[in-house]
């Protein structure tokens, strides 16, 4: 197989809008992607952790919860919630 380039800020991109605005019941989805974009960023040095959306940044349940703009204490910050609701 040929080696090829391609640009890692467009995987970014690619896997973040993703995570934000598929459909709420594919999960699954946003996990495979997640983890193929973890899997470059970790090889090509580029990992630089990510944040969970909240309300209003994404379809369907965020990946965090908040209240009059602060976090909730836990457990109630990640009840409810879908962990696949992320941002790089």
């Amino acid at each position: 197989m040929a080696r090829k380039t391609y640009d890692v800020e467009a995987l970014v991109a690619l896997v973040n809008g993703i995570c934000k605005d598929s459909d709420p019941s594919r999960a699954d989805v946003r996990q495979g992607a997640m983890n193929v974009l973890e899997a470059v960023l970790h090889q090509t040095g580029n990992y630089k952790g990510f944040r969970y959306l909240t309300t209003g940044e994404c379809a369907g349940q965020p990946g965090v919860n908040y209240k009059d703009g602060q976090l909730l204490d836990m457990p109630e910050r990640f009840e409810n919630t879908d962990r696949t609701r992320v941002q790089y």
